[in-house]
């Protein structure tokens, strides 16, 4: 085994005019170090999964506005919001209150940047806006991958309770 790792390790990569070719013929078995691919080569074509993102993060991405909209439009159901809030059903009383209060209803949001920080994480920069005013954030929101849904974590909701008139947190908040 050791000799024929030093001989690959001695080979120049192919037999030359007048060379021994049954070295030739052994260095052929190994492909060139330049069709190997590199760490740092990637494919244009479609985002790489990583270590600290989903598999997909392109529709990871997609998923998590579509639960971050679907939670502040005034036309979602309280049932719906339930259903793109981290551990919802838990805490429906206090996304029914939050979601009937009139000031909360005008707000609107807007995603800035998402950034994934696992494959069950985000980070989620964002705007709340009341008739066309910025109201908040200084602080960035989260999500959180449950149960195969991107959703809107349990910590991000507690903190929009302040943007309401009298929406009471749940304890845990």
């Amino acid at each position: 085994m050791a000799a024929i790792l030093l001989s690959g390790a001695c080979s120049d990569g192919g037999a030359k005019e007048g060379e021994d070719p049954t070295s030739a013929a052994a260095s052929a078995s190994t492909p060139p170090t330049s069709a190997i691919p590199t760490p740092s080569q990637s494919s244009p074509a479609s985002p790489t999964p990583t270590a600290t993102g989903p598999a997909n993060p392109v529709q990871a991405e997609k998923k998590v506005r579509e639960a971050w909209h679907r939670f502040f439009s005034s036309q979602t159901s309280v049932k719906d919001k339930v259903a793109v809030a981290e551990n919802g059903e838990q805490y429906e009383l206090m996304i029914e209150a939050w979601s009937k209060d009139p000031k909360v209803r005008a707000l609107r949001v807007r995603i800035d940047k998402i950034t994934f920080t696992s494959d069950r994480n985000a980070t989620v920069r964002y705007t709340l806006l009341s008739h066309g005013h910025k109201v908040g954030p200084a602080d960035p929101g989260t999500s959180v991958l449950q149960n195969g849904t991107w959703k809107v974590s349990f910590k991000t909701v507690c903190s929009l309770t302040r943007y309401g008139k009298d929406v009471p947190q749940a304890a845990v908040c």
